[in-house]
This record gives structure tokens, sequence and C-alpha cells, in this order.
């Protein structure tokens, strides 16, 4: 069975859950959005640089 928790622990749970909320917002999805430019930047790169350019 589910335990209950006090007022204090909820407070705490809440503030914690608050907490990983805003690292993952203002962390987590920008450095993974970086990330995943800088990649697909570089995948480009590297096919242009063995395969030459792509002639239109």
């Amino acid at each position: 069975m589910a335990k209950l928790t006090s007022s204090g622990e909820a407070k705490k749970i809440k503030g914690d859950e608050l907490k990983a909320l805003g690292f993952i917002i203002v962390v987590l999805f920008p450095m993974l959005s970086i990330f995943s430019i800088g990649a697909y930047g570089f995948i480009i790169w590297m096919i242009q640089a063995f395969g030459g350019s792509v002639g239109h």
C-alpha cells in the first residue's frame, strides 16, 4: 500500500520535482538542441568533405 506523506514531505517532494523540471527546461533541452544541431552540421560537413559538394 502507498504510504501517506506528511505536509512537509509533500512540499519537499514538490520542490524537488520543480528543481528537476527547471533543470530539464533550462539546461538539458538547450544542451540537447545545440548538440543535435552541431552533430547534424558535422555529418553534413563530413559528407561534403569525403563525397564532394552536391551539384545542382
